[in-house]
């Protein structure tokens, strides 16, 4: 009698886009991730292609949050924001996104210098924004 003993190989996952994200030198790295969640933020290396990964995420997360209708605003804000944020220095970037009290808040800290966003893209856009020490933030209104 023979008997085949077959060991159950635990599944491999591979790790959300939203954890670690690689486009060209960029890395956007995410800890922890959940459709739940009404905050999350993203370390994005200082390479000029930080400005389409900002775009992408920022597009993602407001699709998995119900507001595709304010992606687009939202994206293209994101990426002026990091993009500002490298023209100011090498150096880090946070990009952060957030939902509350009917607004989605957007903030890009830049740690090498003050930013210094082009405010014609920003006053149509977005219902208000502003500069606060090293963060430059816009907010939408979340309408689904």
């Amino acid at each position: 009698m023979h008997t085949t003993h077959e060991q159950a190989r635990p599944a491999l996952r591979p790790p959300s886009w939203n954890t670690l994200l690689t486009l060209g030198h960029t890395v956007a790295v995410r800890a922890g991730w959940a459709a739940q969640e009404r905050e999350v933020s993203w370390l994005l290396s200082a390479w000029p292609s930080a400005v389409p990964c900002a775009r992408r995420i920022t597009a993602a997360r407001l699709t998995a949050w119900g507001l595709r209708g304010q992606a687009t605003a939202a994206e293209l804000l994101a990426g002026e924001l990091v993009g500002d944020a490298l023209r100011a220095g090498p150096a880090t970037i946070r990009l952060t996104l957030g939902v509350a009290d009917g607004l989605v808040r957007g903030e890009v800290e830049a740690r090498a210098h003050r930013p210094r966003p082009c405010d014609r893209l920003l006053a149509r856009l977005a219902c208000c924004w502003g500069v606060t020490g090293r963060i430059a933030w816009f907010e939408l209104p979340a309408t689904h």
